[in-house]
């Protein structure tokens, strides 16, 4: 055995000394990282190809470049020996990963990012050089743990390299890279809230049945917003929404990965299409594509359209269900008081020539059908300037609220006979006071609109969630379909003055009917207080009383020295000070909505008892990832339907030991004043106010349930989400 040892200490050594490529993997709690090589050695004057190699455990992903909704992307900080330079990553086509709507541009599995080293003629051949690499990566799966190692590898410098074990997956690695692929022509266009991004595919090639995927890779296209696609023939276009927040880069450039399970090359090999364009002008694509269809590019079939996120109704459905969702307004509670008054007017003229009658409806139903469209104008001005609204987005401006409680007061004073409208020109004649009969009845209109903003009515939501994806004009019909099904009970009944037969006669019984109506309009009020103070606190609320009561001051001296039984001298002078004072009340409200609104918490037990936490797609995302069942309720202190339902479905008992014992995450998403994470989530939806109520399932499943709750429809709800 000795002569043996004797040589194996030698040969040990020249092992040892002799130059090796040398790398250890370092395993982490869920991924292995190891710096590898293409060759075994490198060459002095040439490009080298290095790696760093991830190995995620099964689910877990770290990120692309862009990491898409969340994440952060890989970073490599090197330390090389003089005249060695390291290149940028090369990143290959990323994977799509959903989760809950949050959209992530990652790595699962296997992934090579590669380093291209330039070695400089100086470094002599026969020597060995390390390369040393800081990685820091975040690593995903339901939780996000950041982490990060530092490898090395050290290897031999040679002339004549030999292929090292990892070159197949290098190899691989670059048939995942973006590619410039010969035939492929591209053009995109900002279109200011979109990007349209427009490919025509060689003459052999086409779009039939190729997914087509685009990953960002400047960040300025919104990960998860739906995107619209258009395909015909060799041409397909891509209407991608921009992102909300844009990168700081200046936009002369749109960088991005086409990515397609149909190669794009003839060798049937490269997936990724490298996208880096300048912008063009929609006229220059537009000639383009003329062009092109001269050239036979354009099929003669039909046009293709798919949507990621498809708008919950046709257009047809949604003007159904808004003359549907207008009609059962009527029956909500805010519209109840303006119903009322429209009833008692209806008494008052069924002794009247049916024309008339006919005529008031009519004036009725114009009234509604303007206000609805002024809504809608405001709604598409506002929208197109990229707000993020929803019905009864006017009432989270706490002026709005304080006008409307205004209007509603001084209307409430009215029935009580404090003042009285239009009084003075009793003496004018017949006809002057016939016309001031119709303008009453289109300020009764412009009145039920107004009131009717803050409650949602069954089919509503959908009807209202459709307008984000329609036209102008499919927009206004919509609301119009709306205005419609509020004024119709109002119509119909002037138009078919048989059923005003049911009604009670007119008689001195009206008078007091009218003054205990005021006291719907003064409870309206109060909850319009209510309202404006969680806007902009206690103080805020004190003060906008404070200036109902200088209102109603103005009111006390007109009625009292402004009717027309007082000297015409006597009710000028009433006018010159009712004025001012009414002005001074209006500066008093005005001050009181410039309040800081205070920083409410969700958190904590409403008077029904469950216990509310404030909504964020963050926390739906970490309940659900730690496998529990969420409950979101969209509300806002205006919606009086919302109220309706705190106390109705969620004040049930039954409802609340359920929560109790299946330990179900409660979250209320306040939508007082504007949020635009909540109307985006809305959107998601297809609604496009509130009450929304939402349940979010462990296994990614969801639920929207109607406007309306009862007991019943939330614990069927729960029970169909909660079982397995």
């Amino acid at each position: 055995m000795k002569p043996f040892v004797l040589f194996l200490v030698p040969f040990c050594w020249l092992v040892a000394l002799s130059p090796q490529a040398t790398a250890e993997p370092v395993r982490t709690d869920n991924l292995t990282a190891e710096l590898v090589s293409e060759w075994k050695g490198l060459v002095p004057g040439k490009t080298n190809t290095v790696a760093v190699r991830l190995k995620m455990d099964d689910h877990w992903h770290t990120y692309w470049a862009n990491p898409g909704d969340s994440g952060l992307p890989t970073k490599i900080a090197w330390t090389l020996p003089e005249g060695i330079t390291a290149g940028a990553i090369q990143w290959p086509a990323p994977q799509w990963i959903d989760f809950f709507d949050l959209v992530s541009y990652a790595y699962e599995g296997e992934v090579f990012l590669l380093v291209d080293l330039e070695v400089a003629d100086s470094v002599q051949a026969g020597s060995s050089v390390k390369l040393d690499a800081k990685v820091d990566w975040l690593i995903c799966k339901e939780a996000c743990i950041p982490g990060g190692v530092d490898l090395s590898l050290t290897l031999p410098v040679v002339t004549t390299p030999e292929p090292s074990s990892w070159k197949s997956g290098i190899d691989a690695t670059r048939l995942e890279l973006p590619h410039q692929i010969p035939g492929w022509d591209l053009k995109v266009v900002d279109n200011g809230e979109s990007f349209a991004l427009t490919l025509v595919a060689p003459e052999a090639a086409g779009f039939a049945g190729r997914e087509v995927t685009y990953f960002s890779l400047d960040g300025w296209v919104a990960p998860s917003e739906p995107r619209t696609s258009l395909a015909e023939g060799r041409i397909l276009t891509l209407v991608m929404p921009k992102a909300e927040y844009e990168p700081d880069s200046e936009k002369d450039r749109f960088q991005g990965v086409l990515v397609s399970g149909i190669p794009w090359d003839n060798q049937d090999q490269l997936r990724a299409l490298e996208v880096n364009l300048s912008f063009s002008d929609n006229a220059t694509v537009a000639a383009w594509v003329a062009q092109l269809a001269e050239t036979g590019a354009l099929a003669t079939g039909a046009l293709q359209f798919s949507r990621s996120d498809s708008a919950p109704l046709s257009f047809g459905m949604a003007l159904l269900f808004a003359l549907v969702g207008g009609l059962l307004l009527n029956l909500m509670p805010c519209v109840f008081p303006v119903l009322s008054i429209k009833v008692l007017g209806f008494v008052q003229q069924a002794g009247e020539d049916a024309s008339k009658v006919k005529f008031h409806g009519i004036v009725f139903t114009a009234g509604v059908v303007v206000s609805f469209w002024i809504l809608a104008g405001l709604f598409l001005i506002l929208r197109a300037a990229g707000q993020e609204i929803g019905w009864g987005f006017q009432l989270q401006t706490p002026g709005f609220v304080a006008v409307l409680a205004s209007v509603l007061f001084l209307f409430g004073l009215n029935l009580s006979g404090v003042f009285e409208i239009g009084e003075s020109l009793t003496g004018a004649g017949s006809k002057l006071q016939a016309k001031s009969g119709f303008t009453g009845s289109f300020f009764s209109g412009v009145l039920a609109t107004i009131v009717a903003t803050p409650c949602t009515a069954p089919f509503m939501g959908s009807a209202l969630g459709v307008i984000v994806t329609l036209s102008a004009v499919e927009s206004m019909l919509v609301f119009t379909a709306l205005a419609l099904g509020v004024a119709s009970p109002y119509l119909i009944l002037s138009f078919f003055p048989a059923f005003l037969k049911w009604l009670p006669r007119p008689g001195a019984w009206m008078e007091t009917f009218k003054k205990a109506l005021a006291f719907l309009l003064y409870a309206t009020v109060v909850w319009l207080a209510w309202v404006f103070g969680n806007q902009v606190g206690v103080n805020g609320m004190a003060v906008l009383l404070l200036g109902l009561v200088i209102m109603g001051v103005a009111a006390w001296i007109w009625g009292n020295w402004g009717n027309y039984t007082k000297k015409k001298s006597v009710r000028r002078i009433a006018m010159l000070v009712a004025l001012p004072v009414v002005l001074a009340g209006g500066w008093v409200q005005y001050q009181a909505s410039r309040f800081e609104a205070p920083n409410y918490e969700a958190r904590g037990s409403d008077s029904v008892g469950i216990a509310w936490e404030t909504y964020s797609p963050e926390t739906v995302s970490s309940m659900v990832a730690e496998g529990k069942t969420v409950y979101v309720d969209f509300t806002a202190k205006w919606c009086l339907t919302c109220q309706v339902n705190k106390k109705i479905a969620f004040g049930s008992e039954e409802v609340i030991q359920y929560f109790q014992d299946k330990s179900i995450v409660s979250l209320k998403g306040d939508w007082t004043r504007r949020d635009p994470v909540i109307t985006r989530e809305l959107q998601k939806f297809g609604r496009s106010g509130v009450p929304t109520n939402i349940i979010y399932r462990p296994d990614g499943s969801t639920k929207l349930l109607p406007e309306v709750l009862t007991p019943g429809i939330v614990l069927e709800a729960l029970r169909e989400q909660t079982q397995s």
